[in-house]
C-alpha cells in the first residue's frame, strides 16, 4: 500500500483547455492512497520466502557449529593443561630421585667409593631437570591465558584456573556399528542441507520470471483545482482493475539467471557431498585412533613397569657397590621416556573423545528437521 500527497502551483494553457482557468496559475491539490496485490501465481513470493528462511535455518544452525568448536576449543585447551602438570609430575619425580642419587654419590665419593666424575655426572642431571620444570611452568601459564581467552575473560581469569583432574577412563563407550544418522545430526550437515533446500526454491523463483506477474490495483483519493474545494464530494477519485506485466525481451537475462540458480544448487550439492566425506572420514580416524590407543596403553604400561624395574636394579646395584652410574643414567632415562609417553597417551585418548564427540555432532538437535538432499529441481 502507498500513500501520496501534493500540493502544484501550475499554469494551465489557454488554448486546449476548456475551462476559464487556461493561461492564469492555480493551486492543484492532490492526496491519494493505492494498494497493489500481487497474485503470486506461480510461487515466485513464496518459494522466495522460503528460500529466505531456509538461509536463515542455515545460519543458526552455523551459530550452533560455532558454539560447538568453542566448545571443543575449551575442552583441548583444558586437556593440554593436564598433560602439561602430568609431565610437571614426571619432571618433577625425576629431580627428586637425581638429587637422591646426587646424595648417594656424593656420600660414597667421601668414602673413596667413587671419583670426582661420577659426582659431577649427576650434578649435571639436575640443572637438565630444572630447566625442563620450567618450560613445563611457563607452558601451563600460556595455557591458562588462552582457556581466559577462550572463555572471553582477560589473563587474569587464568589465574584462578586449578589444575584439572580429568579420568583417563574413555569418556565415549565405541559400539560394534556407529550408526550412519549419528553423522547425518552433525550441525554442518544439517546447514549445508538447509542451503541446499535454500539454493533449489532460488530455481524456482527464476523460473517463475518466465510468466506474466498479474497483479490488483485499487486507487482512492482527492484532487482539486484550488484547495478551497479540496475536500469536497466532486474532489474524490478512485478506480481499480488488474495490471498483468509481461517478460517481453528478457529471455536471455531470465535464462542466464536461471542458469546461475542452477549453478548454485550444484555448488550446494556439491559441498553438500564433499562435508559429507569429511565428516565420515573425521569419524574413521577418531575411530582408528581409539583403537591405536589402546594398543599403545597396554604396551607403554608394560614398558614402564620393565623400566622401572630395571631402574631399581640399577640404582640397588650401584649402591651396593655392583654395577657403575652409566647405568642408572641409561634406567633412568627409560623411565622417563615411557612415563612421558603414558602422560601424552592419557592426554590424546581424552583428546580422541572429544574430537569424536564433536565428529558425531555434540549432541547437537535439530529441531527444525533438515530436509533430505537429493530432491529434483
Amino acid at each position: 500500500m502507498n500513500g501520496n500527497a501534493a500540493v502544484l502551483r501550475l499554469r494551465l494553457p489557454e488554448s486546449g483547455t476548456s475551462s476559464d482557468l487556461g493561461g492564469e496559475w492555480n493551486t492543484i491539490g492532490a492526496l491519494s492512497a493505492s494498494l497493489t496485490f500481487d497474485l503470486d501465481l506461480w510461487g515466485r513470493h513464496r518459494s522466495n520466502a522460503e528460500s529466505a528462511l531456509d538461509a536463515a535455518h542455515a545460519a543458526q544452525v552455523d551459530a550452533a557449529a560455532a558454539r560447538i568448536v568453542l566448545s571443543a576449543a575449551v575442552v583441548h585447551a583444558y586437556v593440554q593443561l593436564q598433560h602439561a602438570y602430568d609431565q610437571l609430575d614426571v619432571q618433577q619425580e625425576t629431580l627428586t630421585e637425581r638429587t637422591r642419587i646426587r646424595d648417594v654419590i656424593a656420600q660414597r665419593a667421601r668414602e673413596g667409593l667413587d671419583s670426582q666424575i661420577e659426582l659431577k655426572q649427576s650434578e649435571t642431571a639436575l640443572p637438565e631437570s630444572r630447566e625442563r620444570i620450567a618450560a613445563l611452568e611457563e607452558t601451563i601459564a600460556v595455557t591458562r591465558n588462552q582457556l581466559a581467552a577462550l572463555l572471553g575473560n582477560g589473563p587474569d581469569r587464568g589465574l584462578s584456573i586449578a589444575r584439572p583432574h580429568m579420568s583417563a577412563t574413555r569418556a565415549v563407550a565405541l559400539p560394534t556399528q556407529i550408526p550412519a544418522d549419528l553423522i547425518g545430526r552433525r550441525p554442518d550437515m544439517v546447514a549445508a542441507r538447509w542451503s541446499v533446500e535454500a539454493a533449489r526454491k532460488q530455481i524456482d523463483v527464476a523460473k517463475a520470471e518466465f510468466y506474466p506477474n498479474v497483479n490488483l490495483i485499487g486507487l482512492v483519493g482527492l484532487q482539486s483545482i484550488g484547495l478551497s474545494h479540496f475536500f469536497s464530494a466532486g474532489s474524490v477519485l478512485a478506480g481499480y482493475g488488474p495490471a498483468v506485466s509481461l517478460p517481453i525481451f528478457e529471455g536471455g537475462r531470465l535464462r542466464s539467471e536461471l542458469a546461475g540458480r542452477n549453478a548454485d544448487y550444484d555448488i550446494a550439492v556439491e559441498q553438500y557431498n564433499q562435508a559429507l566425506a569429511d565428516a565420515l572420514r573425521e569419524v574413521v580416524d577418531q575411530l582408528a585412533a581409539f583403537r591405536s590407543i589402546d594398543v599403545q596403553k597396554s604396551e607403554v604400561e608394560l614398558g614402564l613397569r620393565t623400566a622401572q624395574q630395571a631402574y631399581d636394579l640399577a640404582a640397588l646395584r650401584y649402591q651396593e657397590g655392583l654395577g657403575n652410574y652409566l647405568q642408572v643414567l641409561s634406567a633412568e632415562a627409560q623411565v622417563l621416556e615411557q612415563k612421558s609417553l603414558r602422560a601424552d597417551l592419557t592426554a590424546r585418548e581424552i583428546d580422541v573423545s572429544v574430537n569424536l564427540t564433536r565428529a558425531l555432532g555434540g549432541g547437537f538437535n535439530d529441531t527444525q528437521g533438515a530436509p533430505i538432499v537429493g530432491a529434483a529441481k
